[in-house]
């Protein structure tokens, strides 16, 4: 059965009311918000830790419209008393108004312990609740273990006895050859988009609505490619665009905050459909998750820094990492920005509710996904816009969600997949497996 299939309630004319309300506010708000943009770490501030040889804390400077934000706050909250939260669409909006409000509330508290208590309370945190009884970093610990741990130890290994060398400057891109290339592979799937290098941009490459923003300085692994493809542009710069496309609810372009977890979720779901999910970027993804912990746990930048450097990552690879924690909270320690530990929960929250929304047939649902920047939750209150016409149908899908016929017995199979027990598995081939085990085991004495 359908997770969400269930009677469709008629809109109410109060509702339809509110709607015309609320769709200028909340998309005046999302252009004038724009928290990433708010938290960016100047280049002057990466350039002075490396002249001061990565010894002194670095010291940002944020700019921040105060009254803009504030007004924004107080309008939302006005709004947010005038809906009737008993209804299930003015419900959702007034969910809408608190995480926009949320958004100016990180802005007002940008510098401050104060500004991670609301980050966590909007994006979660390393040790929020995934599920009953696991946190995001008993999620980010499994996934490290199971994948990383002994992948890493036999990559190293093999590395070593064959004389593998560190990828060459030939086989990376600079940043606008990056930009060249994404832009094609855009325009080769029809999505209007435009790459631009931009020194501005604190993580590597950022997707608004039509502009892609790559960092100036970047370089790019060629297995980045198609990864970051399909989580900026096939899924963050898509969604917006149908979003934008709504006319009657053209916020979804933005969506606010409270979309981010399952925004995510659903970009690396999109790399893992698309076989660009390798070993390098999911220990990436699930080390920031640690790094979250760290910080709240009082690390200070340079102890995030060095805890990098000291796994391999390069300098400046490690100064950018340790800034998407610590930017807009304290450098010090202690209050971080915890949107990275929302990545892992978010795919995994993805994952389980297509692997039952596509066995139960519920393709018009799963196309939802698409519709804009959405959270898992608004679904049921999207399908009813949708059935009455206030929600037009995504003008483009991504191409995993297009081969809806592959993803039927895909999902299929891995349902049952998740019954075997394994360690059988394991014991009847254990004497084929015992000279990779032995390798592992070597290179874990032999670091």
């Amino acid at each position: 059965m359908c997770p969400i299939v269930g009677v469709v309630e008629p809109i109410r004319d109060a509702a339809r009311e509110a709607i015309t309300r609320a769709a200028p506010l909340f998309e005046l708000v999302g252009r004038q918000t724009r928290l990433l943009d708010a938290l960016a770490w100047s280049r002057e501030v990466e350039e002075r830790f490396f002249e001061q040889g990565e010894q002194a804390l670095p010291e940002p400077s944020y700019e921040i419209d105060r009254a803009r934000a504030q007004a924004n706050v107080i309008e939302l909250e006005q709004l947010a008393m005038t809906l009737d939260v008993q209804d299930p669409v003015q419900h959702w909006l007034a969910s809408q108004c608190r995480s926009y409000a949320d958004g100016n509330r990180m802005i007002l508290a940008i510098g401050t312990k104060r500004f991670s208590e609301i980050s966590v309370d909007v994006f979660g945190g390393p040790r929020s609740r995934f599920d009953a009884d696991t946190t995001n970093l008993d999620l980010a610990r499994h996934l490290e273990q199971r994948i990383l741990g002994v992948e890493a130890r036999i990559r190293e290994k093999r590395r070593r006895k064959k004389g593998v060398l560190e990828p060459r400057e030939a086989d990376t891109l600079d940043a606008p050859a990056f930009a060249a290339e994404i832009e094609a592979m855009a325009r080769g799937i029809g999505l209007a988009v435009e790459v631009v290098v931009d020194d501005r941009v604190t993580a590597k490459v950022a997707a608004g609505t039509e502009r892609v923003r790559v960092r100036k300085g970047a370089r790019f692994h060629r297995w980045e490619l198609e990864g970051l493809f399909v989580h900026e542009v096939e899924t963050h710069a898509l969604t917006a665009q149908n979003g934008a496309a709504c006319v009657a609810l053209p916020f979804l372009k933005s969506g606010g905050p409270r979309t981010t977890r399952h925004q995510e979720g659903l970009a690396v779901f999109a790399e893992f459909q698309a076989h660009a999910l390798p070993v390098e970027r999911m220990e990436r993804i699930v080390r920031r998750v640690r790094l979250v912990a760290m910080a709240e746990d009082g690390a200070d930048f340079l102890e995030l820094y060095r805890f990098l450097v000291a796994a391999g990552q390069a300098p400046r690879e490690a100064y950018f990492d340790a800034q998407r924690i610590c930017r807009g909270g304290l450098v010090e320690g202690g209050a971080p920005f915890t949107k990275d530990s929302a990545y892992l929960a978010g795919f995994m929250e993805v994952f389980n509710f297509l692997q039952v929304a596509v066995r139960g047939g519920a393709r018009e649902e799963v196309e939802l996904l698409a519709c804009g920047r959405i959270s898992l939750d608004d679904l049921v209150v999207l399908r009813t816009l949708r059935r009455a016409g206030l929600l037009e149908k995504p003008r483009r899908l991504p191409r995993w969600m297009q081969r809806w016929h592959t993803l039927v017995p895909f999902f299929a199979v891995s349902s049952f997949l998740a019954e075997i027990d394994l360690e059988s598995v394991a014991s009847r081939y254990h004497a084929l497996l015992a000279d990779e085990e032995t390798d592992a085991l070597d290179a874990a004495r032999d670091p």
